[in-house]
Parts: structure tokens; sequence; C-alpha cells
């Protein structure tokens, strides 16, 4: 009974109704696409998955290979299962294998995001995750620890897989909104924020966004007007988000070392990759 009275609960937090209705020119598609080839063009590999020079991957599961397998780009998928040791705990990429800090938060929201497109060895991170109740067993502070965001995250992803949620991922997860709006107007430029903005997307793209998660994304939005990937959280696909997007598309840099995204928007170095 206990459990029932829970995810009703759950359950009443959701059923938000969507307040975007973007609008994509014919001219902007284009636009992008060109962008995007030419980017691809000049964007470095190493092996069969999207890379810095070099093969330094660094932590390119909170990025370019999350995130891009979440839209379906199947190279990236692949980097994602490559990123899982056989014990079912996350790496930061398929050649970053530290002794200490292997994973963190945003590694984990961008594995997450991979599933979106598909399980990608999702059962062996959950259950890694259930049984030692951390992301990582080698962190050096706590960002392996699990938050109510996590747990809701998590919860949510594996609800979208086809899988039942267990009482640990319904009760951990059952205020996480409120503490992701009161993070909103609080924490740090840079990869806090944006991370933050990213635990929105993925809930709203997992179908469990509530009006509390769409208006912290609105609220990381305000605070950075200028950030194409907040404006697509905020409204979607939408002419405004990809005229951002389109006026700070790097061209190629001389280096393709750094494909960190995640810098306060003030550091012009935060969109190359």
């Amino acid at each position: 009974m206990k459990y029932t009275f829970l995810c009703a609960v759950f359950l009443t937090s959701c059923g938000f109704s969507d307040p975007r209705n973007p609008f994509l020119s014919e001219d902007s598609k284009v636009q992008i696409l060109l962008k995007a080839q030419q980017t691809a063009n000049w964007s470095t590999w190493c092996g069969d998955f999207p890379s810095n020079q070099e093969c330094a991957d660094g932590d390119s599961m909170a990025g370019s290979l999350g995130f891009l397998c979440a839209v379906g780009f199947e190279p990236s998928c692949k980097g994602v299962a490559l990123s899982v040791k056989e014990d079912g705990q996350l790496m930061r990429s398929p050649y970053r294998q530290d002794t200490e800090d292997t994973a963190s938060r945003d590694q984990l929201l961008g594995f997450l995001a991979a599933q979106l497109s598909g399980e990608t060895r999702w059962l062996d991170v959950k259950r890694f995750i259930k049984r030692h109740g951390k992301i990582c067993l080698d962190a050096t502070d706590t960002r392996c620890d699990l938050t109510p965001n996590v747990w809701a995250l998590l919860g949510g992803v594996h609800s979208f897989l086809g899988y039942q949620r267990d009482a640990s991922m319904l009760v951990n997860g059952l205020f996480w909104d409120r503490l992701l709006l009161a993070q909103a107007s609080t924490v740090p430029e840079g990869y806090q924020l944006n991370l933050m903005a990213e635990s929105a997307w993925i809930a709203y793209r997992l179908g469990i966004e509530t009006e509390r998660t769409y208006v912290s994304a609105l609220m990381a939005y305000n605070r950075q007007p200028f950030n194409p990937r907040f404006c697509i959280v905020v409204l979607g696909p939408d002419e405004t988000c990809a005229k951002l997007a389109l006026e700070q598309w790097p061209d190629e840099p001389e280096s393709k070392a750094d494909w960190a995204i995640n810098r306060a928007y003030g550091d012009k170095s935060m969109m190359v990759s």
C-alpha cells in the first residue's frame, strides 16, 4: 500500500503541459546542416568515435559521446558502450581509465542522455550503481555520490527503456524537482549551471518533466540568454535558438585538443568542440 501511495505522489508531480511551440525555417535547417557538415570535415576522431586530437578523449562522456548519442549519432553510441568497464562501472571515455575519479555525476548525465536513442550498456551501469550505492568507487570527493536528481533521472531512464522503477528510485526521486528549482538561481555559472539545464532537458525527453524542472531551465536561460543550449531546453528547436547557435558556431580551431563546452559563458573557448 505504501508503495502505491508513493507512486501516486510521484505521478501527480508530472503531467506538465509543454509550453514549447518551436518553429524552425527551412533556411535555418539548411544553414545548420551546412555548418554541421563543415565541422564534421575538420573534427578529429579516435578510431570509430569522435575525440580530441591524439585520442585525448578526456571527459567526452559528458559531451561529445553522451549527447551526440542522445540524438542518434551511432559512432558516439559505440563510444558510450566502450566507456563502461566489464563490472558496469562508468568511465569518462573509452581511453580514460584513471586510477581515481573514474567518473562523476556529469559523466553519468551524458550516459543517461545516451539512453534516449536506445539501451547502451544501461543495465550494467544501473546494476553497478544499485550494488555499490555510488557511480564510481574511486572518487576522491563526493562527485560519485547519488543525489535526488540522479535518482530521479535513473528512474526515468529505467522506465523509458521499459523497466519498472523500484522503491529506491521512487522514494529518492520524489522531490528532486524542488531541489533543482532551488539550485537554478544559486549554482555558479559553468558546468554546474550547465548540468542543471541538462537535467531539465533529459527529464523533458524522458517524459518526466514538471513545471519546476521547466522553470529551472528557464531561470538558467534567463541567466545566460545567449546560450543556445539553454535556449533549446526552454524553447525547443526554435528559430531563436538556431540564430544563437549559428552566430556562435566555431570555425576550425588551430588546436583540436579542447572539447569542453560546460564553462561559464564568458569564456569564449566554451564553444570549441
